[in-house]
């Protein structure tokens, strides 16, 4: 496979916000972001949450060789925050729903596992 990118959907009290993830194609990386267009290798590997929301949801085109990914919140790894990308298909209207809060100003990561 290749690198693959992936959409991250918040649900704030501002409304429901997208932020684009580049995930690269080995186990053991670290996922990019961008708030504001297509996120690359270069992309930042956190992003700082302007409010207090949650995560709701995150989509992948096609799964990386990385079969997985946990989710942190400010470099601590979030309990239950574990997708497996297979499952988290833009095509699967049954992807896994997410529930993972956050405080504004929290630094938000996303690192693949096997």
């Amino acid at each position: 496979m290749a690198a693959q990118n992936a959409t991250l959907t918040l649900e704030t009290p501002v409304g429901t916000k997208t932020v684009d993830v580049y995930l690269p194609d080995a186990a053991g990386t670290i996922a990019t972001f961008n708030l504001t267009g297509p996120a690359a290798s270069t992309s930042p590997t956190t992003f700082r949450t302007p409010t207090a929301g949650r995560i709701i949801d995150v989509s992948v085109a096609a799964s990386t060789t990385a079969t997985s990914a946990v989710f942190t919140l400010n470099s601590g790894l979030v309990n239950g925050g574990v997708v497996r990308w297979a499952n988290q298909l833009n095509t699967l209207s049954s992807r896994q729903k997410l529930n993972i809060p956050f405080n504004a100003g929290d630094f938000i990561g996303l690192n693949q596992t096997t």
